[in-house]
């Protein structure tokens, strides 16, 4: 926490928390009751997932029952109460009963940390779809959490799908039902080589999840995606300059 003096023009001295980026990293995990893919891809207006949360009691804190602490690593609530009995170090209750004991979430997490039961995730960076139609010109588009799923078969689909927002999966829409679809002209997704589709994608599904996320999915035929290079320009001199 740090203090920032805004003046009295600005409502004197007021205290700003501060989080390190280990901090953000681990939301999901440590919140996992959350839709973080609805967060991410939420429009202006709808009601945010976090709403959703219980506050935080000022006298407890931040607390979380075994079984949250179980959805955090992914593996059952009689294994985490396992690693309380077998583990001295494990954080002591700070509330609720013998039964159903709270502990805090920030000991818990560093505990999980120290003890590999998880770990900071890397992230999945979004995708850049940049698209073009006839009439509806050129687009950028991001997908959060993207899933291309390349055929190997040149007579089948590649198959690509993100989180967005509901006014870029209906731009998206237009361009795709313009004359053969759209043409991809460039598209960047993790662990892939940029690709190009010089048309006929299409966007075959929109599914909203409960929180109010959007995941959409792109389909093109596989035998038309090649291999999208930036363009250079032509040196100096060059008919083409």
């Amino acid at each position: 926490m740090v203090t920032i003096d805004y003046k009295r023009a600005r409502g004197g001295v007021t205290g700003v928390p501060l989080y390190s980026g280990q901090d953000i990293a681990l939301l999901p995990l440590s919140r996992p009751s959350v839709d973080w893919q609805a967060l991410r891809a939420l429009a202006p207006g709808r009601r945010s997932p976090l709403a959703l949360l219980d506050p935080v009691d000022p006298e407890q804190g931040d607390t979380v029952f075994l079984a949250e602490v179980a959805r955090m690593t992914g593996v059952g609530r009689a294994a985490v109460a396992n690693w309380r009995c077998r583990h001295d170090d494990f954080p002591a209750p700070i509330a609720g009963t013998d039964v159903d004991p709270r502990f805090a979430r920030p000991a818990v997490v560093a505990w999980l940390l120290a003890h590999d039961k998880i770990a900071i995730p890397a992230g999945m960076p979004a995708s850049t779809l940049t698209a073009r139609s006839g009439a509806a010109g050129e687009r950028r588009f991001r997908l959060d959490d993207p899933w291309l799923k390349l055929s190997d078969d040149a007579t089948d689909e590649d198959r690509l799908s993100g989180w967005t927002t509901d006014e870029e999966a209906d731009v998206l829409a237009v361009l795709a039902a313009d004359g053969d679809g759209l043409s991809v002209r460039c598209l960047t997704v993790p662990g892939t080589l940029p690709l190009a589709v010089p048309g006929r994608a299409r966007v075959i599904d929109r599914f909203r999840s409960g929180s109010g996320g959007l995941c959409i999915t792109l389909v093109w035929p596989a035998g038309l995606r090649g291999t999208a290079f930036e363009p250079h320009p032509p040196a100096p001199g060059t008919p083409e300059a």
